[in-house]
């Protein structure tokens, strides 16, 4: 296994891949600029990877000739806070466009103990929270690892020569995962593995494979898939325009400490939306709930709260890590771990500093 000496705290940076013609899609420009829900399809994509704020940089590359993108996206470099970078070095492969991307990041100062997160800029439909999910998990990983998700459907292997367009067996699925990205691996491993594995190789994990390693399976989601054909612009519009926020309920949650209850809701994960006066808006993925200056004993130890999350056992497991229970425990924070109930739901319990009680759950997938 490949080692490295650290002289400091490994920064993670993107590199999105924006150089193809888009072939299979049936456009007649590169399908990253395709219109999808009123902005050029990588527009949703780099939005996306702006909310990460533990990304050091986004490094878009581009065709050597490109110059549409300034053109369809104006502004949105100086619009960045300076993260967002462009390098028109792309290759004629993929594996090609991202080692040249590799190096623009070694010469803007990136090291090899550095993560690098290689994502399409074709999955337009990325989440900031899944993103974290994969940083989540790999950041202490030897390897690192990649978005993916279990095969559900029935796998069928067509026939070759005369018998092309007709299944010639039913391919077992268990055990099997569809790749997604981002794929994430240190800029020290990952360049030599590009180098080795050639210029044929679809992702930047194969490549690692190549080496002999086994990166990481990080569950993602069924949204994150990556638009080729010509019918998934029209699922990706439906959802991106779906995703637009309409209604929205939110409980109170009652804080006896309006400053801790606040850092406690941060350190959980929640992102705070705003604060103004004795009332906070918090939200994680879709759940949001409005903390509340206020405090009345009798409502604090009634109040039920329940959240759903795609991965729980991570979320017990950065707990644990950034000791946020201990931090807290003083105030009366107190948690169990998860476990699996007999009516088959796996949660767990957690107590705010106000009382409140919190049952988070994972979030239960339906299986044939």
């Amino acid at each position: 296994m490949t080692t490295y000496t650290v002289g400091a705290e490994p920064r993670c940076f993107a590199i999105v891949p924006c150089a193809g013609t888009g072939s299979r899609a049936g456009s007649f420009q590169p399908k990253q600029y395709e219109p999808v829900a009123g902005q050029p399809l990588v527009a949703h994509t780099l939005a996306a990877l702006a909310r990460v704020e533990r990304l050091a940089g986004i490094l878009v590359v581009l065709a050597e000739d490109d110059t549409q993108f300034e053109e369809d996206l104006p502004g949105l470099v100086d619009a960045a806070d300076g993260r967002l970078w462009l390098a028109k070095v792309g290759g004629a492969t993929r594996a090609e466009t991202v080692a040249n991307g590799l190096n623009e990041l070694r010469a803007r100062g990136a090291q090899p103990q550095d993560w690098v997160l290689v994502h399409d800029a074709a999955r337009c439909l990325l989440r900031p929270a899944w993103v974290d999910r994969l940083i989540d998990a790999c950041q202490d990983d030897e390897v690192g690892g990649l978005l993916a998700l279990p095969v559900a459907d029935t796998l069928k292997a067509e026939g070759m020569d005369g018998h092309s367009g007709r299944v010639a067996a039913t391919v077992a699925r268990n055990g099997k995962w569809a790749a997604q990205t981002p794929q994430m691996f240190r800029l020290g491993l990952l360049a030599p593995a590009l180098a080795f594995a050639g210029e044929q190789v679809t992702d930047e994990a194969s490549a690692i494979e190549a080496l002999g390693h086994s990166p990481k399976l990080v569950r993602g989601d069924y949204e994150n898939f990556k638009v080729t054909w010509p019918g998934d612009f029209a699922l990706a519009e439906r959802l991106l325009s779906t995703a637009q926020r309409g209604a929205e309920l939110r409980a109170y949650v009652p804080a006896r400490d309006f400053a801790l209850s606040q850092r406690f809701y941060e350190a959980l994960g929640f992102t705070r939306e705003f604060a103004q006066g004795g009332l906070a808006g918090y939200r994680l993925g879709q759940t949001a709930f409005l903390l509340q200056d206020a405090f009345e004993p009798a409502q604090a130890a009634n109040a039920r709260m329940h959240l759903t999350l795609d991965d729980l056992p991570a979320f017990w497991t950065r707990l644990e890590r950034e000791g946020v229970l201990d931090q807290f425990a003083e105030h009366g924070v107190r948690a169990e771990a998860p476990r699996q109930q007999p009516w088959g739901l796996l949660d767990m319990t957690l107590t705010d500093p106000s009382g409140v009680l919190w049952r988070i759950a994972q979030r239960m997938e339906v299986a044939e």
